[in-house]
């Protein structure tokens, strides 16, 4: 999988994760939206895992009214250092 494949797949899953959440508490599109000092529009369009036009201060918002946080992790090949671990270990 190439990092573009990765980064569309972790996109669908913030996208499923919010989904799921709202729901989960049944909020409208519209209750999320308020909450989040966003639009209708813009919970619709990250639902469906639209995310032109949208920021990651958008999303970061949303996902902290769930308790959850956007994080960055390492993918692809591995670092020289990591490499030297794995053998020195």
């Amino acid at each position: 999988m190439n990092n573009f494949e990765v980064c569309m797949k972790s996109l669908s899953k913030i996208s499923e994760i919010i989904l799921s959440e709202r729901k989960q508490r049944k909020w409208s599109q519209q209750l999320l939206a308020d909450y989040a000092g966003l639009n209708r529009t813009t919970i619709g369009k990250i639902e469906r895992g639209d995310y032109d036009d949208v920021g990651l201060r958008k999303v970061e918002r949303i996902l902290n009214l769930f308790n959850k946080s956007l994080m960055v992790t390492d993918t692809g090949l591995p670092t020289l250092d990591q490499l030297k671990e794995t053998n020195n270990g």
